[in-house]
């Protein structure tokens, strides 16, 4: 399916956490309050992905908020790193995984059944780029992940870096992976839809019409006509990166005690993608999914 530029197309923006659990696997509230919380702080979309199990967390969408049914699976992992987690999203009821099948083939089940996967908190498993590469036919990466900050591990950004560079285009997600009230909404993924359906929202994991923020709003990342170019604004922040693989890239920053809201970057013709991500002043960021210039 076509990559799109979520800032350049047609749609208004929504608000989701992608990983979600319940007292139905190791969270501390039930469903509907799980539910409840999430839409009460102004969230549109939620995926319930409750390990091992596939939610029926979707009866409780209505016309202003989306609820996703979801799983967490775990299959074996390469020797060196701990097994994966593999978040499933729009999982029919029923959804099973063979104990002995592997993480390519579960997201490939996955997908026969017209579900997505994303990859889970990489940085916090151990995960390198042999363990990630067998993953390909993921939707997404988790590149911040609110419950891993808890062992100083929430960004993965080094890992998504890693296989930009090996030559995967892959978008980046932010989530909670809520287990308690602690991990409550500090990373969430922004989608540009026409319509707050499970399609909508299926055909926008799919074509990477989605950025990811713990509190900075991305309000365009782009292009020049002759792709010579490349512009990011924001809300005011400290920080902007324009990240390439290996020394490609630039880094701006505000002079102390000011924000900055935008940077421009001209692209060498070594540059074979770029990503935006952007720090505030309390230290959130933002990421923006990337171009692919080859």
């Amino acid at each position: 399916m076509k990559k799109v530029n979520p800032f350049q197309v047609p749609g208004r923006w929504y608000k989701a956490n992608l990983h979600t659990h319940t007292t139905l696997s190791d969270g501390t509230q039930p469903l509907e309050e799980r539910v409840r919380q999430y839409r009460a702080a102004g969230y549109q979309i939620l995926a319930v992905t409750d390990h091992r199990l596939v939610s029926k967390a979707a009866a409780l969408s209505g016309p202003d908020f989306l609820v996703i049914d979801g799983i967490e699976t775990h299959p074996g992992c390469l020797p060196g790193g701990d097994k994966y987690h593999l978040v499933v999203l729009n999982a029919p009821a029923g959804l099973e995984f063979p104990e002995e099948s592997s993480g390519a083939e579960r997201i490939r089940m996955a997908r026969e059944a017209g579900a997505e996967v994303i990859i889970g908190h990489p940085y916090w498993c151990g995960h390198q780029l042999p363990h990630l590469m067998p993953l390909q036919g993921a939707a997404a990466v988790e590149v911040f992940n609110t419950t891993c900050t808890r062992r100083g591990k929430g960004y993965s950004s080094v890992q998504w870096d890693d296989l930009l560079d090996s030559g995967w285009w892959l978008p980046a997600v932010a989530v909670d992976d809520t287990h308690a009230d602690w991990d409550l909404f500090k990373g969430w993924t922004m989608f540009k839809l026409e319509s707050l359906t499970p399609a909508a929202f299926l055909e926008a994991l799919r074509t990477g019409s989605f950025y990811a923020s713990c509190g900075p709003v991305i309000e365009d990342f782009s292009l020049s006509g002759d792709r010579a170019k490349v512009r990011l604004r924001s809300s005011p922040v400290t920080e902007i990166h324009l990240v390439a693989q290996r020394s490609c890239g630039r880094s701006f920053y505000a002079q102390p005690g000011e924000t900055i809201t935008e940077a421009e970057m001209e692209l060498g013709p070594g540059v074979r993608y770029l990503r935006g991500e952007v720090v505030d002043r309390e230290g959130r960021r933002a990421w923006t999914n990337p171009f692919w210039l080859v």
